[in-house]
């Protein structure tokens, strides 16, 4: 999965992937409409340099960030929530 530029995209993303690539391409979780997707994420050494200043303060193994290509060679990178929502088939669960 490439991001284009004007384009925002929810991820979450493993230390460990960002630490073993400089570039190329990493498996990230895609969430779409709240529903999680496996992609391999091309990225670069800017993006790449964005994610890592998310993992730099703390000792997390994933993070939840949103990647919006905001032109040629520059990401903006951000911490994000994702709400996860499912319907129930039967009203008798919700009891």
């Amino acid at each position: 999965m490439k991001i284009e530029v004007g384009q925002r995209f929810d991820f979450e993303v493993d230390r460990e992937d960002v630490e073993n690539t400089e570039s190329g391409s990493i498996i990230a979780t895609w969430y779409h409409m709240g529903n999680p997707i496996y992609v391999e994420l091309s990225v670069n050494k800017t993006m790449i340099h964005e994610i890592r200043s998310i993992f730099r303060n703390n000792r997390n193994k994933t993070a939840l960030v949103s990647i919006a290509r905001i032109s040629k060679s520059k990401y903006v990178v951000s911490p994000t929530v994702v709400l996860l929502n499912k319907q129930l088939k039967d009203v008798k669960q919700l009891k």
